[in-house]
Order: C-alpha cells, then structure tokens, then sequence
C-alpha cells in the first residue's frame, strides 16, 4: 500500500516527506519572492524556512575562532599547492563556510525530532516528472526496496546542477555521487549522524554531505533528478559563492549589457582573490 502522510490536511506525492525545509538567507528577498511563487505552483504550501548564516554569523565566528576551517597550503579540493589553474578556487572563503554554519543548524534541528525531511535551496527549480519520482520512491519503501525510516541514517540525492541527467527517463536508484544540495531527502537519523561525523570545515558542505559522510548503504541517487537550481545552470540568480559568468550571459539576455559587463569584470576580480597560483610542488 502506497505510504503517504497527511501533509496540510491532504495527502499529496509531497507527503513522502514529513517536513520540508529551505535553506535561504533571510536577505535573499528576490529568491524566496521565487521560491514561494515556484512551490505553492507545486502544491507545497507548508514548507518551513531555515534561515541560512551569512559570513559575519556569530556561528561562523565561533567555527572560525574554534580553528575548525581548513587553511592553505594545500588546496583543500585537491591537496597540492596549484592544480596549474589560474582560477583555481583552492581555499574556503567566508560564505562557503557560512553554508557550512547553516546547514550544522538545521541538522541539528532535523536531529532533534524524528522525520523524513526534504532539503532544498532557495533557488531550486523542480522538473515537472516530480510526480511519479515520489510515486516511484513510495512504492520502492512500500515494497520494501528502500528504507527511509526517521530512525535509519538515510539520504537521498534528488538535484542538482542541469546536465544529461535532466531527462525524463524511467525511474531508478544508483548509488553514483551528486552533489545534491538543490535538493536532497534526509531522515533524522542521518542529520545526527552528520553532526557526530563532523570534525571541520575541511571541505565544501555538499561534499561533506554527498560523499564524505554517507556509509556504505546510507545513501542513493534518485535519477531522474526532480530538481535543479537557477544560479549555476542557468545565471537566473548571481551565486552567493562564487560569482559565475553564467549570470552575466542571463543579465546579456535580458538586454542588460552595462550590468552583465560589469558583473564579468566582477567575476575577473573575485577569482584573484579566492585562487593563489603558487608552483606546484
């Protein structure tokens, strides 16, 4: 029998999840004016915000000062000095440790009561498959084929970055990596093992949740991914990271050359800042 809550008084494929949470800065008033409009479209209407940290967050300050961040030398990516790329991002910069602070906060949060939890970003963009991926992934747990209990450290990878993956093909579960922060489906069980496992911001917060964290059978991928996201694949939004040269190209669409040359000569100057080109040893 198909396992569906009741979410919000109906029950909708969105009840596969107990809670669902998006992660956004509270001044990011542009992209959740998007995020709001984008899932009450979808018939998401109870989702909860979980405000996300900005660089000069007490609780980034307390990771800081607590020397939990990884420092150059080496690359934290790859472990040398140089990978021989002049635009080498080769050290945590403040808002890539601030995700970090924000999503230590909502594990905690997730941990601290038993639920399945959908995760997603504030500029997430979800594919219209997404009914019969959940329909899919509810009759695998009624099958018993997959188990996502609250009390089972389980993940499951459901977006990412737009690529090949993003087409409408049969349903399956694999374990191949997807740094799936779009969005992704955790238990609590899995959000406490997250903060036992953690030792540092050795790395981006996506790695440690996709790759470095999950035990061998904790995690799957869910292809076809149901989700993307609207900085990275296609420059809706400027990154909050890394400024991308896929926004200026949206901004040249958009008939706003004078901003999109501005926003390149911005990316120029950001990557002198976060790469240091040192000779590899």
């Amino acid at each position: 029998m198909r396992r569906w809550h009741l979410y919000e008084g109906r029950q909708t494929p969105w009840s596969f999840f107990d809670k669902i949470y998006v992660v956004s800065l509270p001044s990011s008033l542009d992209r959740r004016a998007y995020v709001g409009r984008h899932l009450a479209d979808l018939g998401i209407e109870g989702f909860v915000y979980h405000d996300a940290c900005g660089p000069d967050h007490p609780d980034v300050k307390k990771i800081v000062s607590a020397n939990l961040v990884h420092q150059y030398p080496p690359c934290f990516r790859c472990g040398k000095l140089s990978c021989g790329r002049a635009d080498c991002n080769n050290q945590l910069i403040g808002p890539q440790v601030a995700v970090f602070a924000s999503y230590l906060n909502l594990w905690k949060t997730i941990a601290a009561t038993p639920q399945r939890a959908l995760v997603l970003e504030d500029d997430v963009q979800i594919h219209p498959w997404w009914p019969k991926v959940l329909d899919f992934l509810s009759k695998q747990e009624s099958q018993g084929r997959i188990e996502f209990a609250p009390d089972q450290p389980r993940l499951l990878r459901l977006g990412w970055g737009m690529s090949a993956d993003h087409d409408d093909t049969a349903c399956r579960l694999e374990d191949k990596l997807r740094m799936s922060n779009p969005a992704h489906a955790l238990t609590s069980a899995y959000a406490q093992a997250l903060l036992d496992r953690f030792e540092g911001v050795n790395h981006t917060a996506d790695v440690f949740i996709h790759r470095d964290a999950p035990k061998p059978g904790e995690a799957l991928t869910v292809f076809p991914p149901i989700a993307s996201e609207l900085s990275w694949s296609d420059g809706r939004f400027s990154s909050l990271i890394h400024p991308r040269n896929s926004h200026a190209a949206y901004l040249e669409a958009q008939g706003q050359s004078q901003k999109a040359s501005a926003y390149r000569d911005l990316v120029k100057t950001h990557m002198t800042q976060v790469a240091h080109t040192s000779k590899e040893n």
